[in-house]
């Protein structure tokens, strides 16, 4: 199911007969109780019907119905066969009937893989779309972080590893003024399970601000965080907290910077 919905393929093979029975009961069960896709299915043997029309309609000989109930007849009484005699003469289907009938079938195959195509073409363009729209974000972060790196008030400051992770280091671009920090660690030590490291901005006064969690590969990249304008930094440092973060610093520092 697509959002817990019957995709709509599935509804025209339910409709044209050909889904497998353990499908077919799943989809019936579904559409006796989803108003939306019965809604669906009721359009979609609409469909079914009008390309049965297209079919041309054989009109019975006269001696049909007679023949009919003679056999019925027969069999009530036991009987194996029980020879009718008619006298009208039998008149094989008009040549074109052969053509009209496989074409028509095929051209309900046909609408049924068109729709099918109609549906990916969609979900692809709404795929390329998103991802349009992505980029676009990712390159007005971009600008707008590269403004923020070369406003003159935006400083640097150079983070060292502790005892407790000595080949670490890293950088911190901080703007007091806009409340913007970029960060970017290296060579952090690998974390166990559950853990995860957390930047802090250590104010002039006052507690630890929490400038987000993260890990060695997305600090490898660059990390941004937002935090109250017009902080004063006294220092920056990293630790190792549980999953998630915590409010205040808790865990061993493993990169120090002062401001």
């Amino acid at each position: 199911m697509t959002n817990g919905h019957i995709p709509l393929d599935d509804l025209e093979l339910f409709a044209l007969g050909a889904l497998p029975d353990h499908e077919a009961t799943v989809v019936q069960a579904h559409v006796s109780t989803c108003s939306e896709c019965a809604s669906k299915l009721a359009e979609v043997r609409c469909r079914v019907a009008l390309l049965a029309l297209a079919a041309p309609q054989q009109k019975p000989r006269a001696q049909a119905k007679q023949e009919l109930l003679a056999k019925i007849a027969a069999e009530r009484l036991g009987q194996s066969r029980l020879p009718v005699r008619s006298d009208a003469p039998s008149h094989p289907a008009p040549w074109w009937t052969w053509v009209l009938v496989p074409a028509s079938l095929a051209l309900a195959v046909i609408c049924l893989l068109l729709s099918w195509q109609n549906r990916k073409l969609g979900e692809q363009l709404k795929t390329a779309r998103l991802a349009v729209q992505g980029m676009a974000n990712e390159k007005h972060r971009a600008e707008e972080l590269a403004r923020t790196l070369a406003l003159p008030d935006t400083v640097t400051v150079k983070l060292a590893g502790t005892p407790q992770a000595p080949q670490a280091a890293g950088v911190v671009k901080f703007n007091q003024r806009l409340g913007v920090m970029l960060y970017a660690a290296q060579q952090l030590p690998a974390l166990s399970s559950g853990k995860t490291y957390q930047m802090w901005l250590v104010p002039a006064s006052g507690a630890p601000i929490s400038a987000g969690v993260f890990t060695p590969q997305e600090a490898a990249a660059l990390v941004t965080a937002q935090v109250p304008l017009n902080t004063t930094p006294k220092a920056f440092a990293v630790t190792i907290e549980p999953d998630g973060g915590v409010p205040q610093p808790t865990g061993p520092q493993v990169l120090l910077g002062a401001s």
